[in-house]
């Protein structure tokens, strides 16, 4: 369902999707360019048919979750490809994900909340917004 992917052109295809792009981060600064990230080996870029996420090294055992879902994909094609994001990263070692969440994108909480994330009463100001920061332990 999701493979691990190192395509920077298809990563940023999906994220600068006019759909996808104004739930992550801030809008107003354009299109974003993860090639960076993509080429460095901690952060695992994993990709399916209508996106996928980036799980990116926090700290050891620890990733932080992004998003970035089609709307080709959402539903249960999205819900699969969480549990196949959830299960690549039990195998590959990480304890816990964690993210954060515009308070307002009630539809991406919704979704986190249901693969198992959990409110942390933590609020974070990230580009002039705040986000709720979500998180879970896998075992």
């Amino acid at each position: 369902m999701l493979t691990r992917c190192y395509d920077a052109v298809q990563i940023n295809a999906v994220i600068n999707h006019p759909e996808v792009r104004p739930h992550i981060g801030a809008p107003e600064l354009g299109d974003l360019d993860l090639t960076e990230a993509v080429d460095r080996p901690e952060h695992w870029f994993l990709m399916g048919d209508h996106g996928g996420f980036m799980l990116s090294w926090s700290a050891p055992e620890v990733r932080e979750v992004h998003t970035f879902i089609l709307p080709s994909g959402r539903g249960k094609w999205a819900e699969a490809a969480r549990r196949s994001m959830l299960n690549y990263a039990k195998y590959h070692g990480a304890k816990m994900l964690w993210t954060k969440i515009y308070e307002k994108d009630r539809h991406v909480i919704r979704f986190a909340r249901q693969g198992g994330m959990q409110f942390t009463g933590d609020v974070l100001e990230t580009f002039g917004k705040p986000y709720r920061i979500y998180r879970m332990e896998l075992s």
